[in-house]
Formats: C-alpha cells, structure tokens, sequence
C-alpha cells in the first residue's frame, strides 16, 4: 500500500512563504467593536481637550488618551490589570491604532485609574454621549446595586450566617454600591451617573445625578423614574428649576407624613401619562447592557470604585456611538 503524503494546510503554507496574512484588514477592522469602541474614545478625548501628559514633569512614555483607552478596553473585556495587560500585548491591530510600540504595566493602568479626576471622566461620559444625541431629551432614571469585590455569593452569604455562640454575627455583609444612571430613552446612552455606598434610598439621588447630566450641556425636556423618586422637592427642581416635566407615580404616604402633599405633588395627578411613563422600562434595558459588561467592582477604595464604573459607563457609551454610527 501506498504511503499517504502528508500535505501541508493553508494556514502552514503561509507561514512558511513568510506572508503576515493572520493581521486583519482593514475591512475587519472597521467591522470589530472594540476597534469602532476606541475610535470612538479617541475622538470624545480630543473633543473634551484632554491634555496628552499630566503635567510638564511627565516621563512622557505613555499619554494619557493611550492609558485611557487602555482602561476603556479593560471594561469592555471584564479583566483585570494583570489580565488585561496580557491580552492587550496580542492585540496587535489595536496596538498600531494606538501607536504603542511597547504595553504599559499593569500598575502603570492601575495608578492612573486612581489618579484620574471624576470631572474628567463625568466630561467624557457626557461627550460620547452628546455624539447620539440631538436637541431635547427624554431621560429614564433608575438606581441598581453591584456587588463589591470578586468573592461569590455562596461565600458572602455562608459568612453572613456564621455567629458565635452567643447569637451575634461574625461578620455580616450588608452593603452594595448603589449606582443611579439617568439615561437617553432614544439612544440608551448614559447621560450621567452617581457611585454611593448602599443601600439607601432612591429619591435622593436624582438631584446631583441629573444636575451633572445638565452642567454637561443635555437638555433634559422629561424625566421619567419610579416611586423610589417621588419627593415634592424633586418635583420642584424638576418642573420649576430645569423647567422640564417629571413623570414619577405618586407613592401613598401618610396624611401627616413629610412631602405627603404639596403642589407639584398634587400637579402630577393632572399631568401624569401613563403611555409615557412605560419608558421607564428602557432604563432596565441600560442597567442589562452595562452588568453584562461586568457586575462586580473590583477596586477597594471609593475612589477607585467610582472611577472604575465610571470607564464602565464610558466603554457603555462608546459601544452605543460605534453601533449607532456603524448603523447609519
């Protein structure tokens, strides 16, 4: 019998002829997410003014729109530091996007991360998000917990119920950040977002959230949230202060209990469309897509913790540009 020749494959005869035909063109290129994403953050960077060093000292190894991008792409991928350098180093398309000749190490990543100033973040947020959006707004408004930490549930939930004997618990695990987005109901673009430690309650939050969405230049015509919201002051500042119009239900309270009545409460039996209000449900849509980017908060401190769902709701933000551009 014959012996069988042993042929070699495509992909083994190109790399034997020395032909680089495993770079992706730039068909490709244009066609992959992450690349439109970081096109995107490069442009909203430019746009905001950011500088490329932090100051005239710098090494001036890296700038800062590189490391920034970087950071973005870390929360596309759900990696940490050490991971994210590792697979950023076989990126080579991406590499040559951000014209890196070497990858930064990972505590390079981290201390910027933590270096980085929230107005700086909360301006590229609203400038990716002014990308998709057009003249007045309808904003969704919501609150939802993340979970602190990489431990799982089984081991936060078995730690909760160890107690001495005595009764007392050993080590109880009662908070969650609690993270309030207010959102374009057209484009599910974040316009603004607001880290605290929970759990507490919602109504609280919505004065300092969308006051940043408005200092950033979105003209809020109608917010829409959930009883959480409901407050007489909120309705002022809402109706008299932007001069906008908010479809919260009425929550029953009691005859003697405060913010039970007033005027803009009462305004909202008048004015309230229910048809409207069903939005709301986009903003469960926008709480989906950015815990599938990643549930969990890996950082420690509150800093940290607030600037890394921060470059979350900016890798958000630059996927819906890219999508929203890609599809004309």
């Amino acid at each position: 019998m014959a012996s069988s020749e042993v042929r070699p494959s495509s992909c083994g005869r190109h790399l034997a002829s020395g032909r680089d035909d495993l770079v992706p063109n730039d068909v490709l290129l244009h066609n992959n997410g992450i690349m439109r994403a970081v096109d995107q953050i490069a442009k909203g960077a430019g746009r905001l003014g950011l500088p490329l060093y932090s100051c005239a000292s710098s090494k001036r190894t890296y700038t800062q729109h590189q490391l920034l991008v970087l950071l973005v792409v870390r929360e596309m991928l759900a990696k940490s530091y050490r991971e994210t350098v590792v697979l950023v180093a076989l990126m080579t398309p991406l590499l040559r996007r951000l014209r890196l000749a070497t990858v930064p190490h990972f505590t390079t990543l981290q201390k910027f991360a933590i270096r980085l100033e929230p107005h700086v973040l909360d301006g590229l947020l609203a400038t990716l998000a002014s990308s998709v959006t057009s003249g007045r707004v309808d904003a969704v408004i919501d609150s939802t917990g993340m979970q602190p930490g990489i431990a799982s549930y089984y081991y936060i939930r078995t730690m909760s119920l160890r107690r001495d004997s005595d009764g007392t618990e050993l080590r109880a695990v009662r908070r969650h950040i609690k993270l309030t987005l207010v959102a374009d109901a057209r484009t599910l673009a974040i316009l603004a977002m607001c880290a605290t430690q929970g759990p507490d309650s919602d109504f609280q939050h919505l004065r300092p959230t969308v006051s940043k969405a408005i200092e950033h230049g979105a003209t809020i015509v109608t917010i829409i949230g959930d009883k959480g919201y409901d407050s007489e002051a909120n309705r002022r500042f809402v109706v008299h202060e932007l001069g906008a119009e908010a479809y919260i239900p009425l929550r029953k309270t009691h005859k003697k209990a405060e913010n039970s009545q007033g005027f803009y409460r009462r305004r909202q039996l008048r004015v309230f469309d229910e048809a409207l209000y069903h939005r709301r449900a986009l903003v469960e849509t926008v709480n989906s897509m950015f815990k599938r980017l990643s549930a969990v908060v890996r950082s420690r401190g509150e800093r940290g913790q607030a600037n890394e769902l921060a470059l979350r709701a900016v890798a958000h933000n630059a996927r819906r540009a890219a999508t929203l551009a890609h599809e004309g």
